[in-house]
């Protein structure tokens, strides 16, 4: 029997990449036929699957899989940083290579796709506006005057900051790496970045998995599409190793 798998997930929050990552990662194990819960602690040998961000093994699982979705020890839970040092026991797999050490596999960088394709795509729209990101950035107001803020209003309504989006030629981001890059770009806005004022959130994002179509650069948005979805066929090929792994282990 294969050992079940108790993934932590935080409340949802719609704007939180992480948290939705997290239950994108639930949804999938349970594609996938195995026996998955959130937040739960089994009455038998179990996997625990948590986020950087979480101190020690509060489900107290047997074996112990960290999920690095951003540099250890930035992002905080309840106004606590993450750990950035793990037990030397526990298995690690990385959400992107920015956040990887270079010699780690390619089968242990899980990039999973989040963004809906239903509601984010280009509807060949007239596009005369722009619209700007701060997100883990700081304003530094260089974008147009007349550009747009993406605040919660709009991350709260995927549908609202799509069609925002098909408006938009252009998103000027203060954040140095977010989903909503892919976001931008899958409706058919490029994205123009700025250098952080906060270097700690500084990454390459030549490493970036979604590639740079459309940042700092000429956007081809059927292709960045192309490239997204295979980006999702590439997730479930590793995950499936994963899962082969974690049984065999």
């Amino acid at each position: 029997m294969n050992k079940p798998f108790s993934i932590h997930c935080l409340p949802w929050e719609t704007t939180s990449g992480g948290i939705r990552v997290m239950y994108g990662l639930l949804g999938w194990m349970l594609a996938k036929g195995q026996i998955a819960l959130p937040n739960v602690t089994y009455d038998t040998d179990f996997i625990g699957i948590y986020p950087e961000i979480v101190h020690g093994n509060p489900l107290k699982a047997k074996k112990v899989v960290r999920y690095i979705l951003q540099k250890p020890g930035l992002a905080t839970m309840y106004g606590q940083p993450g750990p950035t040092k793990f037990d030397p026991t526990d298995i690690l797999i990385y959400f992107s290579r920015v956040y990887a050490p270079d010699d780690v596999k390619d089968e242990d960088i899980l990039f999973l796709p989040i963004c809906n394709l239903h509601i984010f795509k280009d509807y060949g729209r007239k596009r005369d506006k722009t619209c700007y990101l701060v997100g883990k950035g700081l304003n530094t107001n260089i974008h147009p005057k007349d550009s747009i803020l993406i605040d919660r209003t709009f991350a709260n309504d995927q549908k609202k900051l799509a069609d925002l989006l098909n408006e938009c030629h252009t998103m000027y981001s203060y954040d140095p790496v977010t989903a909503m890059f892919e976001v931008a770009r899958l409706c058919g806005t490029k994205v123009i970045t700025t250098p952080t004022r906060y270097p700690v959130f500084d990454v390459d994002l030549t490493k970036y998995e979604p590639g740079l179509n459309g940042i700092n650069s000429e956007l081809d948005t059927q292709a960045f599409r192309k490239h997204y979805i295979g980006m999702i066929k590439t997730f479930e090929e590793r995950l499936d190793k994963f899962i082969e792994r974690m049984e065999n282990d």
